[in-house]
């Protein structure tokens, strides 16, 4: 057993009550919502209905056993989440079960040599929910390895702590991206809200592709009001390490920003460092070039106004949303991004209706907002100017393609879920000749359609 374990049993109790005071603080809280809970049981998945409705909307799911605990029975990290890889530079996160500090070891080679931390003011990192690490000086489409390693560590006084042997991840390997690259591939899932098997088919079906990197578009757990929630609901969420050498990219939904520990989700899903310091706060606007493709990701924050009652003073994402569309004019302005073939712009909730143009009835099953108007109004004539490929959204739990028309020049392919007769897997692969983009169903298989865009004039 881990000393820490064994030796300062004591120690662990403070912290233990905290949660169960804070984990019996929520179901009070839970209890006082009232008619509140009813509305918000109206967003749920269409199809849901829930027995106990506080059971889904605030899930306290276990840690894995198998996950959370070495082959000695002592503690362990979860697996890596590999995020954020550019031409030079990686983040890994992971999770925890108990306090602790830890670092990235990293090299060219399996033998690794390089340390990474997470130091800050001169403190290396103490944390209790989740570590995490950056990776720099890298080269672009370079293979490098590494691993995590965690020590359990507690503080009695000042200097009278105890720490852990530390405790090591398997060795991982990436690849950064870079644009000088032909034949990449990527893959998308959205919706997910939870649903470990919806998640587990994705990870499968993603192995099967071989996909260069995976695209996380939305709505990734239904609420976040447990760190316990991220910790089995993203980084565990079906005991296998799904994202230590597959990068993810993380595209918020508007579930992502619903409860306490959403304003605390970047420390497990880590900032984009922006290289420009006047979009500092856009932790979450991605733009890189993968081969020929480059990729694109836009944060449309909640459906509801940010004066609405519902928000109760704590949401300001107009301002988030303008600060956005000036990021993205500069950056599909910037020559890397303007040069290639094929741009692709991410973003959970649709920027353009197509149930509006299909003429669907939307007043069953859909009780939520088919697009957000702010974000529409302000980025898409700035993807139409920069002729951008393809816009893939979610956000409405149903598949759709709309293809491109004169005063709407880009074509919006949305993925559903989360539910198995609604999730869907959309995979596609490039080169410098053409790119195809195919949506299937995720437990059947069966394609719903395949779509081949040529390079951009």
């Amino acid at each position: 057993m881990s000393p820490f374990i064994d030796r300062n049993k004591n120690a662990l109790r403070p912290t233990l009550a905290r949660r169960s005071f804070l984990s019996s603080m929520g179901v009070v809280c839970a209890s006082c919502l009232g008619t509140s809970l009813a509305n918000e049981i109206e967003e749920l998945p269409p199809g849901v209905e829930p027995s106990n409705p506080r059971e889904l909307l605030y899930p306290t799911p276990e840690p894995s056993k198998e996950l959370f605990t070495s082959e000695s029975g002592s503690f362990a990290a979860s697996y890596p989440m590999l995020q954020n890889v550019s031409e030079t530079s990686a983040s890994v996160s992971w999770a925890l079960n108990v306090p602790s500090t830890g670092w990235v070891e990293w090299g060219t080679t399996p033998n690794l040599g390089k340390i990474a931390r997470n130091s800050e003011f001169g403190l290396n990192p103490y944390e209790e929910n989740f570590l995490s690490a950056r990776i720099t000086g890298l080269s672009p489409n370079t293979t490098y390895y590494y691993r995590t390693a965690t020590c359990s560590f507690i503080y009695r006084t000042a200097y009278d702590k105890t720490i852990s042997e530390p405790q090591f991840s398997d060795v991982y390997s990436f690849k950064t991206v870079g644009p000088n690259v032909d034949g990449v591939s990527f893959a998308v899932m959205n919706d997910t809200h939870n649903q470990v098997d919806t998640v587990r088919k994705h990870c499968e079906r993603h192995e099967e592709l071989g996909s260069d990197i995976v695209i996380w578009n939305g709505d990734l757990c239904h609420r976040y009001f447990f760190p316990l929630i991220a910790k089995t609901g993203i980084a565990n969420p079906c005991d296998i390490p799904f994202a230590a050498q597959r990068p993810i990219v993380f595209v918020p939904g508007n579930h992502d920003k619903w409860g306490p520990y959403a304003h605390n989700l970047r420390e497990c899903l880590t900032p984009w460092r922006q290289s420009d310091s006047r979009y500092y706060s856009l932790g979450h606007n991605y733009a890189f070039r993968l081969g020929p493709i480059a990729m694109i990701t836009l944060d449309t924050g909640d459906t509801k106004p940010d004066n609405a009652v519902k928000q109760q003073g704590i949401a300001s994402f107009d301002p988030y949303r303008e600060l956005q569309a000036t990021w993205l004019e500069h950056v599909l302005s910037r020559p890397d991004i303007a040069e290639a073939p094929y741009i692709v712009a991410f973003c959970h909730i649709p920027i353009f209706n197509p149930f509006d143009e299909a003429g669907i009835d939307q007043s069953s099953g859909l009780p939520w907002k088919t697009v957000e108007p702010t974000s529409a109004r302000m980025w898409a004539p700035i993807l139409a100017k920069h002729n951008i490929t393809l816009v893939i959204s979610a956000h409405l739990h149903r598949h759709s393609f709309s293809e491109a028309t004169p005063e709407r020049p880009w074509p919006q392919l949305l993925g559903g879920g989360p539910l198995a007769q609604n999730a869907t897997c959309i995979h596609a692969e490039g080169n410098y000749e053409h790119l195809t983009v195919t949506a299937e169903t995720l437990f059947e298989r069966s394609v719903l359609g395949t779509w081949t865009f040529e390079p951009r004039a």
